[in-house]
């Protein structure tokens, strides 16, 4: 099944994290079947000033091409807010994690974050 991708609500937050609300500046993008937010990507601002920090989950069957789309225009979307800095954890162990990072324009830094490398974008 296909499902949808769109920009994300403060509800789809809720629904996808048990409750927790970002305090921060963030935008992202959700895949939705009913009321059930299947899979959440986008960044969120940190601290750090223009430094947002990016995540992506994505059930295995849920994955397609077409998300590299979406996360270009997130990038894009945070760059608009502010970000001159995204960083993000690769997990290495998914297919084609890597070659999707490189795709985005991200590079792996010295950084590790629960064992995984943390990749980072500039604009």
């Amino acid at each position: 099944m296909i499902l949808p991708i769109d920009p994300a609500t403060e509800e789809d937050i809720h629904r996808f994290y048990g409750g927790i609300e970002f305090k921060a500046g963030w935008c992202g993008r959700v895949m939705r079947k009913g009321s059930l937010v299947a899979a959440f990507g986008g960044a969120l601002e940190s601290v750090e000033p223009g430094v947002w920090f990016g995540f992506l989950e994505v059930p295995k069957h849920l994955r397609r091409p077409s998300l590299l789309r979406h996360a270009l225009s997130v990038l894009n979307e945070a760059k608009a807010s502010g970000a001159t800095v995204i960083r993000a954890a690769c997990d290495e162990s998914i297919p084609r994690a890597r070659e999707f990072m490189e795709r985005l324009g991200f590079s792996p830094t010295d950084e590790t974050i629960d064992d995984k490398v943390v990749w980072e974008w500039r604009y």
